[in-house]
């Protein structure tokens, strides 16, 4: 099932003080966890959506045509969270839409012929990989208070949305747990997935006032912590309760924070402690 999600980060923090923080404000410790990860790309978005219509432009069952249209509806969403201003400016002075979504409310006889339009295949064609979306998937060895031990395995599509100017990066995430971290491996492989990377991460994890603080350490990064809220009021009240304003966060992907470094982990087949 999808939920939305608003994140904003605190770098470099000292892990042993900020939970002795959260502890006396009364929030309560759930959980110590190790992370094992495995990261892969989708295929290219250009590459999907020549797939899609070629399907669609010799299909003769309209079942088959709608599927097809819904896969490309479903591209085009993705699309529409990349446009730069530039591309919104050429959208609607080609085509008089603000976005490529919009070509699906138009009437029914034109969105094909819109869809074969030359133009729009020469816009969509230089959007290639993202790093916006990808897919997970996760195995978690987590140890709770009582010392008890819990392992759980999650496959998980994470589509970074627009912040829509608010600073706070929007997260999209479809989950679903399943039985193994191999054969779900084999099971992506089969699909004709290959994973990128694999990745490791420790977590800590803490309650306060019903919004969980994931204090996260990573290979080679100053410790940082990760905070989710319903909006940016609620998200910069939680912050100020910790002892930190809404300008000190930032909201930003792991591979960002690798980015101030000097380290792209996106061209990393490993990453370990």
């Amino acid at each position: 099932m999808s939920n939305m999600e608003l994140e904003m980060k605190i770098l470099n923090i000292n892990e042993r003080e900020l939970s002795k923080k959260i502890e006396k404000l009364g929030g309560k410790y759930i959980s110590t966890s190790k992370q094992y990860l495995y990261v892969y790309d989708l295929m290219y978005i250009n590459q999907r959506y020549h797939s899609f219509l070629y399907e669609l432009n010799n299909e003769t069952l309209k079942l088959r045509k709608d599927i097809n249209l819904e896969k490309i509806k479903n591209l085009f969403f993705e699309i529409d969270q990349l446009l730069s201003d530039t591309d919104i400016l050429f959208l609607k002075n080609k085509f008089n839409i603000n976005n490529l979504s919009q070509i699906f409310t138009m009437p029914e006889t034109s969105i094909e012929k819109i869809l074969n339009d030359k133009k729009l295949l020469y816009f969509i064609d230089k959007y290639k990989m993202t790093t916006k979306k990808w897919i997970r998937l996760r195995k978690t060895v987590e140890e709770n208070a009582n010392g008890e031990q819990k392992k759980t395995t999650t496959l998980t599509i994470k589509h970074i949305l627009k912040n829509n100017n608010s600073g706070i990066q929007q997260m999209k995430e479809t989950e679903i747990l399943v039985n193994s971290l191999e054969e779900t491996n084999e099971l992506l492989e089969n699909l004709g997935f290959s994973y990128r990377s694999y990745q490791e991460k420790r977590r800590i994890k803490y309650i306060l006032n019903e919004h969980e603080i994931d204090i996260d350490t990573w290979p080679k990064l100053p410790t940082y912590f990760e905070v989710e809220g319903k909006d940016k009021k609620d998200l910069e009240n939680l912050l100020n309760l910790l002892g930190y304003s809404f300008e000190e966060a930032v909201s930003c992907t792991v591979d960002e924070i690798y980015q101030t470094i000097g380290m792209d982990i996106n061209n990393m087949k490993e990453l370990r402690f």
